[in-house]
């Protein structure tokens, strides 16, 4: 074999191995940008009930492959597990994922639920769920506010930062790629209580992400529930303001109709004279969680 022989074949096979290197890279990217809600994933999402001083969580499991209008989707099952009663059946959802967007079914059509597509300064618009009877006429805007890459489970995944611009609904404030809101899985009305969320773990054949260290915790006394959340509990009555806990975020202040009557940062005391004597509901929320109380302005 002459030199310049020995030097083709030398340049062949390290082009043959670093071709091999990025075949390898691309199948282990492949791998890891799985479809949304794989057979088997499972969400689990703290469920706590403030009258009764009880937490549980739900279990949101997406359990086969099914064909929806034309379209691959999953069937997603919501089962609510809370002390001292049997689990109990919340519902099926029809989900499917496409162009690193993700599509929920409800109002006889698939709607946009998640569109990871969206950077800094985009609008992304999701129809607001099923809920006493609504008719799915509303839209839930929400601003990106940022995105970053962050290390989740050990996975680089794309992190969006939102915010509300419509504020009947709670939807989280960080939307993970792959995984969803930091909340629940769906927008809850912000005037329900209990509702769903925020996010404890997520799981399925390939990846594992959790925030506790017991998913399905369960607490069923007034002393674990205090050790829990006393550090963000509010009077039950007010008077002229309200005194908060010190931490990082946004309150909200509805009406018993849901009607939006206060949004602003956490600061130590809200003013709240302008309001009428009778029942409100507080959020307070910020990237790691979602409490709600209710309140008698008196």
């Amino acid at each position: 074999m002459s030199f310049h022989q020995s030097v083709y074949f030398l340049k062949f096979m390290m082009f043959k191995k670093m071709s091999l290197v990025f075949l390898l890279l691309a199948f282990s990217l492949v791998s890891i940008a799985q479809d949304f809600a794989p057979v088997g994933a499972k969400w689990h999402y703290t469920y706590q009930d403030f009258l009764s001083s009880q937490a549980g969580y739900v279990l949101v499991e997406s359990l086969k492959d099914t064909l929806v209008l034309g379209k691959n989707a999953k069937k997603i099952e919501q089962t609510l597990y809370f002390p001292n009663t049997n689990p109990l059946f919340l519902g099926i959802n029809l989900i499917y994922s496409d162009s690193n967007r993700v599509y929920f079914y409800q109002y006889n059509k698939f709607n946009l639920l998640y569109d990871y597509n969206a950077n800094q300064g985009d609008t992304i618009f999701v129809k607001e769920p099923y809920y006493n009877g609504g008719n799915g006429d509303t839209l839930i805007p929400l601003l990106v506010d940022s995105t970053k890459i962050e290390t989740i489970g050990g996975v680089q995944k794309k992190v969006q930062y939102v915010t509300a611009l419509e504020f009947s609904w709670f939807f989280g404030e960080k939307f993970i790629e792959g995984l969803g809101s930091n909340n629940y899985l769906l927008p809850n009305n912000a005037a329900a209580d209990p509702s769903p969320g925020p996010f404890r773990c997520y799981e399925d054949s390939v990846f594992n992400y959790q925030i506790v260290v017991d998913c399905k915790e369960l607490v069923t006394g007034i002393k674990e529930t205090q050790q829990l959340f006393s550090q963000y509990q509010l009077q039950s009555t007010v008077y002229n303001e309200i005194k908060l806990p010190d931490i990082k975020g946004t309150i909200f202040i509805y009406d018993s109709n849901g009607n939006l009557l206060a949004n602003e940062k956490i600061k130590p005391t809200i003013q709240v004279a302008f309001l009428k004597r009778g029942i409100y509901v507080v959020v307070l929320t910020s990237n790691e969680f979602q409490h709600r109380y209710r309140i008698i302005k008196l």
